[in-house]
């Protein structure tokens, strides 16, 4: 088993010699039995998990066993960012099928965090520092895999100063367009919550929001985000501009009293037809309280307001909720959009959900798209919309408005 210390140095003679032009990446791995967490595995099976990471990387990457199941892997060579998450969706599908070994079949799982060198850091120690903070995040993400974010190393956030921060309006709406692949329009955008603090500078969503979920203040921003969406919402409808708004619901918010009301009431405030928002939740968001969230979200469907299950694939996939649950969209994961052409099997999931969204009369979304040969095999496939950096990142709300009305 190598060492960190041999690894470093290893590391070290590797960027020494990389052109400033270039780039590598460095993966911190885990594998485990599907549904066990930190279970020590056999020899056998570890040993197993090391070829099948092996096979799924390029000759030139490297992978050397650092714990009991743990594994580092150096990328050589990449060209940008979107390279690096290449390898990673290639180690994700690397694990679909069951290992082998003596005793029979064993469903394993990987979690992997990335650096790259040198946008995240030029030594080895930052650079693993730096994949162990993304690894976190890759433990909670369908993905299974997070690329480090210079900005999602763990602040504490103080209760009284987002708080505030919700109360005096001083986050920030950002939106993301959806894409009509058939009428190759701008048709909406998703709203994201943005908050730069005059303490921390920018906060990830992905600190505040589980911290306003932890201390009951989920309510609070939710409330923020609709009525903030809705002023934007408005701005353009009153511009003549007949576009739909999503808006991201933790699971939490079902229980807040009220919530039927609030959204209800915000859509009348600022004279938005109920048809034009989207309330996009997750499955692991339905499946936490399927009979609440259920009843909830079909009180406000039967308004007329559109439910969009997010990040479908990724979570339960369960027939029986969507029998039971009042959706009148899905979005598809971006971790099978992504794949779509590199991967007949991804395309034909992909196709799948398509039709089973059709079959039950529901609109198809795709997320993550990001080149024109995934919008044109989307579009072939009959998907209604689809979303991605390919037509745009989030970009700020004032922006997003001001380019819709030079339109």
């Amino acid at each position: 088993m190598l060492s960190r210390d041999d690894f470093f140095s290893a590391l070290l003679r590797q960027s020494a010699q990389l052109q400033a032009d270039k780039k590598m990446g460095l993966i911190l791995a885990r594998v485990q039995r599907l549904g066990e967490v930190n279970i020590i595995m056999d020899t056998e099976l570890v040993d197993a998990a090391q070829v099948r990471i092996e096979k799924s990387l390029r000759a030139e990457d490297r992978v050397a066993k650092i714990g009991a199941c743990d594994f580092i892997i150096y990328l050589a060579d990449l060209k940008n960012v979107n390279h690096a998450a290449l390898a990673a969706n290639s180690l994700v599908r690397g694990f679909q099928e069951p290992l082998l070994v003596s005793a029979g079949p064993v469903q394993a799982t990987i979690a992997m965090g990335v650096s790259i060198f040198p946008d995240h850091g030029d030594e080895p120690e930052i650079l693993c520092k730096h994949a162990e903070i993304a690894f976190g995040r890759a433990l909670q993400s369908s993905d299974r895999y997070a690329i480090y974010d210079s900005h999602e190393e763990k602040i504490k956030i103080l209760y009284p100063e987002f708080r505030e921060a919700i109360t005096n309006n001083r986050l920030e709406v950002y939106l993301q367009p959806f894409w009509d692949l058939r009428r190759k329009k701008v048709v909406g955008a998703e709203s994201l919550a943005r908050w730069k603090s005059p303490v921390h500078g920018f906060v990830s969503p992905d600190q505040f929001i589980p911290f306003a979920e932890q201390t009951g203040l989920i309510g609070a921003l939710t409330r923020w985000s609709v009525n903030a969406t809705m002023y934007h919402s408005s701005e353009l409808k009153q511009a003549g501009f007949d576009l739909s708004f999503a808006i991201n619901l933790s699971a939490r918010v079902f229980h807040e009293q009220g919530i039927v009301e609030q959204i209800l009431g915000a859509l009348n405030i600022f004279d938005v037809p109920a048809t034009n928002l989207v309330l996009e939740v997750t499955e692991s968001a339905i499946m936490s309280d399927l009979k609440l969230s259920a009843r909830v979200l079909e009180s406000l469907r039967d308004k007329g307001v559109r439910i969009s299950i997010d990040d479908f694939g990724c979570g339960y996939s369960s027939f029986e909720y969507l029998k039971q649950f009042p959706a009148t969209e899905l979005k598809i994961d971006k971790s099978f959009v992504f794949d779509i052409t590199r991967s007949a099997r991804a395309a034909q999931l992909v196709r799948s959900m398509i039709d089973l969204a059709h079959h039950l009369d529901i609109v198809a979304i795709a997320e993550g798209v990001e080149d024109q040969e995934t919008a044109d095999m989307l579009t072939n496939m009959d998907c209604d919309f689809a979303q991605g950096y390919f037509y745009s990142r989030p970009k700020p709300a004032e922006q997003f408005v001001a380019e819709m009305m030079n339109l």
